[in-house]
């Protein structure tokens, strides 16, 4: 079996026993390895971090020999990461002053970060040393284990309100370290000294790993990421989408990649179920996400995610949510910067749920592992399908179209397809009954398509059912409104993406040899047309959405 960053276990140490207490994944430090840290180790001491990216991007190349970076020096490239230009111009000048790259530091240092996690997401040992590809695992799975994240500590003086866009949304200034709680990351190897002992700061940024385990500041450096991911300021939106964007990317492949590794080596095999939900509530994923810290996790984890967003759920919690910049300065532009690019409301929602969707894979990837009837004891209240319930009910009540699509239009199926479809089925009913809940009579519309996706006659047959029902066909006393015709584009684009998942996993020409496909055609016309009926009835200046048109390119029709 080919090697994979959770299966290669050929060099490990920690799973022997030892009064040193390693991490499984641990593995030895060599002398080869040991020169290419006491290079970087003496660069970073002397603040050189042009030198310390120029050593790493001058070996950046198709070479058997992999540099890699220590964990204090992978700790220092996620900070230098945080210093980005458009706040941060007068220092990054005064640190590069001659800058031959052209690139600046942040953007560099998240290059080769970018470069690393590339290589362990491969494991490729054709390319690479096998023992290098599971040290430089160790590296990388020491700084997730460090980023662990505390529960907030509630100070209601610590903000100052600042008007924005979302009234919901409190605005604050960060908050100063107390040097005394920090604690230094115990160094695993005894032949080297690592710079953390005398490194406080990068560039003025106190180490990402100090300043992140302070409570409360893991789960608000989310929240100020995923909200100003949509603001117009430029200072807020740059804050989101050059700094904190990408490295919070960077963090949850590093945790999925821990949690993988947790799962095949750490977890046990053949162990009770209450053992398995005790194991699982010590896992990477379950420390990432009990820094939502609340026993009513999914109403909470739905405002979070979907927090600056678009939408009006009845009944949700009308409390603001205090966040504030992550590093002081980042809610404001350098004197010396100048803006050059100017991003389109698309690209933002794009992006933005982009990251939205990925935070709440990783959710799901921790609870497909919970034995049936279970719980995690870590985070408390936390249960898929009451997950999924709880992003559906906010999903259906989206107002902007382009939000919605956005959170549906993925470009990597495979990478979504154990959640996203379970989510256009349940938003897709909760639109459903929003749509018809004027009538009186009638039971709940029950949609349960997801589970046919590897059967296609019966996924024919559920649609066909729904659609001769009249799918989303306004109803003749209800004037179509401008709400009314974003209730039916929101129910579409659920069943495209249903059909689009289904299109992944089975090819259109076997679906167009299916007995039922000739019916659902035949309906699906039908539905159209009741629909611009009810227009022409009313005499609708709106232009009605239909689905044939869509449905039959998707199909090759």
């Amino acid at each position: 079996m080919r090697p994979s960053c959770s299966r290669s276990v050929d060099y490990v140490i920690g799973n022997k026993s030892n009064e040193r207490r390693l991490p499984h994944y641990f593995v030895e430090l060599t002398e080869r390895h040991l020169g290419v840290f006491e290079v970087l180790n003496s660069m970073c001491l002397l603040d050189n971090y042009d030198h310390i990216l120029f050593f790493l991007e001058c070996q950046m190349v198709n070479t058997k020999t992999l540099p890699i970076p220590p964990y204090d020096i992978c700790l220092v490239l996620l900070t230098l990461a945080t210093t980005s230009n458009y706040y941060k111009a007068d220092i990054l000048q005064a640190s590069d002053a001659y800058n031959f790259t052209r690139q600046s530091l942040d953007q560099r240092a998240l290059k080769i970060l970018r470069f690393y996690i590339r290589i362990l997401l491969e494991f490729d040992t054709s390319k690479y040393e096998q023992y290098d590809l599971e040290f430089l695992r160790c590296q990388f799975f020491l700084v997730i284990d460090t980023l662990s994240p505390k529960r907030a500590y509630r100070n209601i003086d610590r903000f100052k309100r600042r008007k924005v866009e979302n009234s919901k949304l409190i605005y604050g200034e960060s908050i100063s370290i107390n040097e005394d709680e920090l604690k230094d990351l115990q160094n695993p190897y005894r032949s080297y000294l690592s710079s953390l002992e005398r490194k406080k700061s990068v560039l003025g940024n106190t180490l990402i790993n100090w300043k992140l385990t302070q409570p409360g500041e893991f789960i608000n450096m989310i929240l100020w990421t995923l909200s100003n991911s949509l603001q117009d300021d430029p200072a807020l939106y740059l804050s989101s989408h050059d700094v904190w964007m990408p490295i919070l990317d960077i963090i949850l492949e590093l945790f999925n990649l821990r949690q993988k590794y947790f799962l095949k080596n750490e977890i046990g095999k053949g162990i009770s179920a209450d053992l398995c939900v005790q194991r699982l509530s010590e896992s990477p994923l379950s420390r990432f996400f009990q820094s939502v810290d609340s026993i009513h996790f999914t109403s909470r984890f739905c405002d979070y995610m979907f927090i600056n967003c678009d939408y009006s759920l009845k009944g949700s919690d009308n409390s603001s949510t205090s966040i504030h910049p992550v590093y002081h300065g980042e809610n404001q532009l350098s004197k010396l910067y100048v803006p050059r690019t100017k991003y389109t409301k698309v690209y933002k929602a794009r992006k933005s749920f982009q990251l939205r969707r990925k935070i709440i894979g990783s959710c799901f990837k921790l609870l497909i592992h919970v034995p049936d009837k279970h719980k995690l004891i870590s985070p408390r209240g936390m249960s898929s399908n009451d997950i999924v319930d709880g992003i559906s009910r906010t999903l259906a009540t989206f107002q902007n179209i382009e939000q919605f699509r956005s959170f549906f239009l993925s470009d990597s199926l495979s990478q979504e397809v154990f959640f996203i479809p379970l989510l256009a089925e349940g938003t897709l009913a909760e639109i459903i009954e929003n749509h018809r809940q004027h009538q009186e009579e009638g039971p709940k519309t029950s949609i349960k398509v997801v589970k046919y996706l590897g059967d296609t006659e019966q996924f024919l047959l559920e649609f066909i059912s729904l659609f001769e029902k009249g799918f989303m066909v306004p109803y003749c006393d209800k004037k179509i409104t401008e709400k009314v015709i974003l209730e039916i584009k929101k129910g579409d684009i659920c069943v495209l993406v249903l059909f689009r998942y289904l299109l992944h996993l089975i090819p259109s020409k076997k679906l167009k040899c299916v007995k039922s496909f000739n019916h659902f055609i035949e309906v699906l016309k039908w539905n159209d047309s009741k629909r611009l009926d009810v227009a022409n009835t009313q005499d609708s200046p709106l232009d009605i959405p239909t689905l044939y048109l869509t449905i039959s390119k998707m199909l090759e029709i």
